[in-house]
C-alpha cells in the first residue's frame, strides 16, 4: 500500500476522507487480517440493516453522505441488479492500493436489495470497463424472486435528508 497520508492528503480533494480511510485501510485491515473481506461484507449488511433504504435515490444520497462514493444504478432485471460506485474516496481508495477491497458496500447493497424485495441476494464486485477501472467499481447484486425471505416484514425506510449546498451569500456592500 502506497503512503495513506500523501496519497489522501496531497490530493486536493482528499483531506475530507483522510478520518474514514485512516480507520477503514491503515487500523481496521491490521486487526481483521485475512478476515477482514468476510467482516467487511457482513458489516455492510448490518448497517443496511441498521439504515434501511427505500430507493435508488436514497441509497445514491445516503452513499454520498457516508463518504462511499458516488453510487449509480446502471441496470436492473428481475434477477440481477448493476451499481456502480465512483467519485473522490474510490477513486484515491484504489490509488492506495491496487487490490482495495469494497466489500463493505457490496454487503450494503446486497442487504439493501434483500430488504426492498423481500428475497435473498449477494453482490460481488464485477470487473469495470478499463476506462474507469481508477476511479469506479462496479457491483452486481443477484437476487432470486423464487427465494423469499419466510414471514419477511419490510422495514420502514429512513427518511434520508438530502443534503443541500448553501447558496452563495450576497455581499451588499
Amino acid at each position: 500500500m502506497k503512503n495513506l497520508y500523501q496519497t489522501v492528503m496531497g490530493d486536493a480533494a482528499g483531506a475530507p476522507y483522510f478520518p474514514q480511510m485512516l480507520l477503514r485501510d491503515a487500523l481496521i485491515p491490521e486487526l481483521l487480517g485475512d478476515d477482514k473481506g468476510a467482516i467487511g461484507y457482513w458489516a455492510g449488511k448490518s448497517l443496511a440493516r441498521k439504515f434501511p433504504l427505500g430507493n435508488p435515490k436514497d441509497a445514491a444520497t445516503f452513499f454520498d453522505q457516508a463518504g462511499f462514493g458516488t453510487l449509480t444504478l446502471i441496470k436492473q432485471s428481475a434477477q440481477m441488479t448493476r451499481w456502480q460506485l465512483s467519485g473522490t474516496p474510490v477513486a484515491l481508495r484504489k490509488k492506495l492500493s491496487d487490490d482495495a477491497e469494497f466489500t463493505l458496500e457490496a454487503g450494503f447493497l446486497a442487504e439493501m436489495m434483500a430488504q426492498q424485495l423481500g428475497v435473498a441476494a449477494e453482490a460481488e464486485q464485477v470487473e469495470t470497463s478499463r476506462k474507469l477501472r481508477s476511479q469506479a467499481v462496479t457491483f452486481d447484486v443477484y437476487t432470486d424472486p423464487a427465494d423469499v425471505v419466510p414471514d419477511y416484514d419490510a422495514p420502514t425506510p429512513l427518511q434520508v435528508i438530502p443534503t443541500t449546498t448553501p447558496a452563495p451569500s450576497e455581499n451588499n456592500d
